[in-house]
């Protein structure tokens, strides 16, 4: 592959794949390496470190210098300059340089989240001299099949579709997430995949797809953020976040659905976590968005059902972690309940202490 693009040929859409990192470079230049191998020939990697505590950024930018090869472009912004759309001559290189051997690294001075974090990233790709046509929100601990991304623009042309939801596997092949439920039964319960639709259609529709690999058009990320002023809600910080903005992309009138062939892998392991960490901040964010998100997105109908059920709901899975001697879930789920209940946003004030290493952290 030469940086040089053959005119004859119609041009394909630029895709902005947007990684994030928060002390987990091992995680991510995994991830980076599968991304070499996607035999799509048009796509920019922007990592967003949000403000690691550990050498991520030295890590990223060594294997940057080694395996990307004669000919690459690599960029570091601060986040300040990414939203600008970066600097306008090492953008052109950028544009230039074959895709495998392109990478922009933003560094975020703190912990925004999973939304605030791809929320630079996203702002980054959109401002861009040339923007890009779609954003592809991927987590790092993620390995993605050789044709997911020519398989997702596909999918995206064919169906005509705002957004696009990968099928998500183990590292066994088994499939996790091939598309969700009702929307409504998400507000109470962690987003869960359905199995495989008995289809052989190459794609379906889905009212969610999975935050973790969810692929979608710049018209849409920009009809979302004119309707209310930003593009993944900055207020979450993390989980429940596709919940929301496929909400908001329905709404807009765009169609969602899940690709056959787009397939990512998702290793479940988490490096250097312990289950009770991922735990704690679980069951403050989850309980504590369901609440933001019921009030903000849910009709009125629907939103007093949801309350209904929801708060007696909550307050008899607190009593069961009592009287099972664990209080300091118990605390912390009455504590998300409370702040969701006074709209309480942002990033909780125990996060740091409890420490969230994944990509959706």
């Amino acid at each position: 592959m030469t940086g040089n693009p053959d005119l004859t040929q119609p041009r394909q859409p630029k895709v902005l794949i947007s990684i994030l990192n928060w002390n987990g470079w091992k995680d991510i230049l995994e991830c980076l390496e599968s991304i070499r191998k996607l035999n799509y020939p048009n796509y920019l990697v922007s990592v967003v470190d949000n403000g690691s505590k550990d050498d991520s950024a030295e890590r990223i930018k060594a294997w940057a210098e080694a395996n990307l090869g004669p000919g690459h472009a690599f960029a570091e912004y601060p986040r300040e300059t990414a939203i600008q759309g970066g600097v306008a001559q090492t953008e052109q290189a950028l544009d230039h340089a074959p895709s495998a051997a392109r990478l922009v690294l933003i560094r975020n001075p703190e912990n925004l989240g999973f939304t605030g974090g791809h929320n630079v990233g996203i702002r980054y790709g959109l401002a861009r001299p040339e923007p890009v046509d779609f954003v592809f929100l991927l987590n790092p601990d993620t390995e993605l099949d050789r044709e997911c991304l020519r398989v997702l623009v596909s999918v995206s042309q064919e169906a005509d579709a705002g957004v696009v939801g990968a099928v998500m596997t183990d590292h066994m092949g088994k499939v996790q997430f091939a598309g969700s439920g009702p929307a409504f039964r998400h507000f109470f319960r962690v987003l869960v995949g359905q199995p495989m639709p008995q289809t052989q259609a190459d794609f379906w529709d889905s009212p969610i797809v999975h935050g973790g690999a969810m692929f979608i058009a710049s018209r849409v990320l920009r009809s979302v953020h004119q309707r209310r002023g930003m593009y993944l809600h900055d207020g979450l910080f993390i989980y429940s976040d596709e919940l929301d903005f496929c909400t908001w992309a329905r709404r807009e009138g765009y169609r969602i659905v899940v690709a056959r062939n787009a397939i990512v892998c998702h290793r479940i392991e988490v490096r250097h976590q312990s289950r009770d960490t991922t735990t704690a901040n679980f069951f403050y964010y989850f309980p504590r968005n369901s609440v933001i998100l019921a009030n903000t997105l849910l009709p009125p109908g629907k939103r007093l059902l949801f309350h209904l059920i929801y708060l007696p709901l909550s307050l008899r899975r607190i009593a069961k972690r009592l009287l099972a001697g664990e209080r300091q879930i118990a605390r912390i789920m009455l504590r998300a309940v409370w702040d969701g209940y006074r709209g309480v946003t942002g990033k909780w004030k125990d996060h740091d202490t409890h420490g969230l290493k994944t990509g959706r952290g």
